[in-house]
């Protein structure tokens, strides 16, 4: 740095501190990026900006990283620290001039041919002053919006309008050591080095604001003059016998009712509201593998959001998180019933396109839709929406509307040249604000239309809600399973007729069915889910302290590493008295204190209903524990080869309700820990093949006993339809007895789950069965046991305890 330069740097130094505030992604470096600091460390930043430098050199001091302004010395020789690629331009010219990177690359490369041990490491440090994307047509805004290579009058001016929005993203270093032994040492290598770090800078970029955004006027004459919504407009005109321009005029009005029309300003807005929010609300939001993310959109995948859908707090949460994460906020699907006024301007500005619950009957609408998705998809815009279409009122992830999905897959049969990435995403509360009211639509009330004043009363009630999670799952890459499934896909593209080749709806059903089992697989436990699932298997749903502390750590120890549930993550801590604090301190347990004596935790009746809805947000992950629990507590002793027959005729059923995908090969692999795991906290004994459950002289089996109550209502709902089977009724019938028999059952039993008596879940229970050929239909079209059906039947039965399996057996 020249004395001039270091003279303006002191200069502007206590100003720059006052007008920068900077996020750093990610939030400890060194740990994230696995930086050396034994190792020679050099910062490659974008442009030779003065401002960025006193930026870099905090940030570094906050990160305990070397400071980029203290040379590096390599035997005895001093280097300048950082590395810029690019000069800015003056005020007067908009030339520049060349930086001093290339010497430097060249002459780094030098000292590793000369020095073997030698390893310098290259950190790329990305900024990003406001994060607007600009206007693609507004030449205005091109001032403040234009950072890519601003003047020094223009960056002066965005330092002080954007300086409080800053955004520092560094990346993994670059080995000089890998690269010299690889591709050499001389001039050619230093250029393309740099070359390949200007195309990560613009990546970068690309991630972080996204495309430049059309006029949103602009974006409807483009879709009004696309072919496809062109056709759609003739073929209206001719079925309501109308004129072409009053048809264009109503598919411009359901082009305006549903485009967003996102402002930078209003997310700026957002953020700040959001964070005073999560921070009054929340005690921490845990995000876990937003990496994946970000090296996703750096790769220039086309991002497709699909998350679960718990509370009206997931458009808000989801979007925060990806704008925390240094991502580009996502155009959001939103029903129709949310834009209301305020809500519904500030959502559309946010990035919120708004949909009709149904398309049925109305083909322009479809095709002004399918045209917009597409657009936005192929001009590389992130889009996000809920496969279940709405909230799931009873915790569990709900069957999956295929409509959207059915778009996406045919926006890349139009030729799309960005590969369509879809990221399963996994949202869990402690705490969701609506479940009462979920619990009353359970039972029958109707459901309340959203409104300004639903939105007030809300606020009102703001309390403690814990902690929230957001897990990002395993990416599917569409391209790649459209390659693997379908190898001749490319044959059926065409650029503008929507297509629905034969194999497209099995396509469709199977894509849309991995998207669940992925967001199923990153779930995220956490203290309210794990008590409240233990609590509700507990007779009178009430557990001493220490047998509860115990059920929960061996809940959590179940699950820690393992297959296949790779992104799930565990709770924020490992202490289960922790764990349990935590929980009750969420207000929704009772704790009776006893002098001397152990504390006795448990559920009003009340309360047992509503926390249903939190139990079954984690209750799929313990399906294989809880059925192993139940065949070992079932026959005192069974070999390996009994345990894996048992559970692979049970196993196909409860993957499709529960959306798990687990392969053979994972199946014994999950077995083996779960069994292992059991034997550690001393539940059961294994030798050899054999497996016995260990009495203890405390409870006997009572750990044990629990964990094999988590699959009990899932049992027995089987066990009811199965029971139904055998009168031999018609499939109506058959359905409306069994779901008769569920609510005398569950009433009887006191049976808490609202989904014990949800006839969907019963009918597509019935439906598997005929589609695995355990049911059959006769010549008078009642069903009838086929094949398998009295091995699974006695599997069943021999799983259920015996007072629950004879009011099952009795008739109605």
């Amino acid at each position: 740095m020249t004395d001039l330069r270091r003279f303006f740097g002191h200069l502007i130094k206590w100003p720059m501190r006052l007008l920068v505030s900077s996020k750093v992604i990610p939030e400890q470096i060194q740990e994230s990026l696995d930086i050396d600091l034994a190792k020679p460390i050099f910062y490659v930043l974008r442009h030779d900006s003065l401002a960025d430098i006193l930026t870099l050199q905090k940030v570094c001091k906050e990160q305990s990283l070397p400071d980029p302004l203290d040379p590096v010395v390599i035997q005895g020789k001093s280097f300048r620290r950082y590395i810029c690629l690019d000069k800015l331009p003056s005020i007067l010219s908009n030339q520049t001039a060349a930086t001093q990177a290339e010497p430097q690359v060249l002459d780094l490369l030098a000292l590793h041919k000369s020095q073997a041990d030698l390893d310098c490491q290259l950190v790329p440090a990305f900024f990003a002053w406001g994060r607007g994307p600009g206007k693609a047509s507004n030449e205005g805004e091109k001032i403040f919006n234009d950072k890519r290579k601003p003047n020094t009058f223009r960056k002066t001016l965005i330092v002080l309008f954007s300086g409080r929005h800053n955004l520092v993203q560094f990346s993994q270093p670059v080995s000089i050591r890998q690269v010299a032994d690889n591709y050499g040492f001389d001039k050619s290598v230093a250029h393309k080095l740099l070359r390949v770090a200007r195309f990560h800078f613009q990546r970068q970029h690309l991630a972080i604001a996204g495309p430049r955004l059309w006029q949103r006027e602009q974006l409807i004459n483009s879709l009004l003059a696309s072919d496809a919504l062109k056709k759609a407009i003739e073929d209206e005109a001719k079925t309501k016998n109308i004129n072409i321009s009053e048809a264009r005029e109503t598919a411009r009005q359901y082009l305006d009712e549903m485009a967003a029309d996102y402002r930078e300003g209003m997310v700026r807005i957002g953020e700040k509201f959001l964070t005073w929010i999560w921070n009054k609300l929340y005690h921490g939001i845990n995000v876990s593998n937003a990496e994946t993310v970000r090296k996703l959109a750096h790769d220039g995948n086309e991002i497709v959001y699909v998350p679960c859908h718990r509370s009206h707090m997931d458009y808000l949460l989801l979007t925060y998180v990806i704008y925390q994460q240094g991502l580009v906020p996502p155009h959001i699907a939103a029903g129709i019933n949310l834009n209301f006024w305020p809500v519904g301007i500030m959502f559309r500005r946010g990035g919120a396109f708004f949909m009709r619950r149904s398309f049925r009957g109305n083909k322009l609408y479809s095709a002004a839709f399918r045209e917009y998705l597409a657009q936005l998809l192929s001009k590389g815009y992130s889009i996000k929406y809920y496969p279940e279409s709405g909230r799931s009122r009873t915790g569990r992830l709900l069957k999956p509307k295929t409509g959207m999905v059915a778009m996406t897959v045919q926006s890349a049969l139009r030729g799309l040249d960005r590969n369509i990435t879809f990221v399963p995403v996994y949202i869990g509360y402690e705490h969701v604000m609506e479940v009462s009211t979920y619990m009353q639509e359970l039972s029958g009330q109707a459901k309340k239309k959203e409104s300004f004043w639903q939105v007030l009363g809300i606020l009102r009630k703001l309390r403690n809600f814990g902690q929230g999670f957001v897990n990002f799952g395993q990416p599917i890459h569409l391209t790649q399973v459209l390659n693997e499934q379908v190898p001749e896909w490319r044959e059926d593209i065409h650029p503008t007729i929507p297509q629905k080749p034969t194999w497209f709806p099995n396509f469709v059903n199977d894509i849309s069915q991995q998207i669940m089992c992925n967001i199923n697989s990153a779930s995220a436990l956490n203290s309210v889910t794990l008590t409240s699932m233990s609590l509700l298997a507990a007779p009178n749903h009430s557990l001493f302290r220490d047998d509860l502390e115990s059920q929960l750590s061996l809940c959590v120890d179940l699950l820690r590493e393992a297959a296949p549930f790779s992104n799930l993550t565990l709770p924020p801590t490992d202490n289960s008295a922790k764990l349990l604090a935590e929980a009750i301190a969420m207000d929704k347990f009772q704790v009776e204190e006893n002098q001397g004596h152990n504390d006795i935790i448990s559920l009003s009746d009340d309360n047992a209903v509503l926390l249903t809805y939190y139990r079954n947000n984690i209750i799929h992950l313990y399906i294989l524990p809880s059925l192993v629990a139940s065949c070992l507590l079932n026959q005192n002793k069974v070999t390996k080869a009994d345990l894996n027959q048992q559970i692979a005729r049970l196993l196909p059923l409860m993957s499709t309700e529960y959306f798990l995908q687990i392969s053979d090969e994972q199946l014994q692999t999950h077995l083996t820990h779960v069994l292992n795991k059991l034997a550690q906290h001393k539940l059961v004994k294994l030798d050899g093949d054999n497996i016995y459950p260990v009495a203890h002289a405390k409870e006997p089996y009572l750990q044990l006993h629990l964990l094999s109550l988590y699959v009990q209502e899932t049992l027995q709902r089987y066990a009811i339809v199965l029971a139904t089977v055998e009168q031999g009724l018609g499939r109506i019938e058959l359905e409306r007895q069994a779901l008769t028999h569920a609510k005398q059952l569950a009433q009887m039993h006191s049976i808490k789950g609202p989904e014990f008596v949800d006839k969907s879940i019963l009918s597509q229970f019935v439906m598997q069965l005929r589609e695995a050929g355990i049911l059959v239909t006769d010549k008078d079209s009642n069903l009838m046991p086929g094949e398998d059906f009295i091995p699974l039947r006695d599997t069943i039965y021999e799983l259920i305890d015996g007072d629950v399996l004879h009011t099952i057996k009795h008739p109605i």
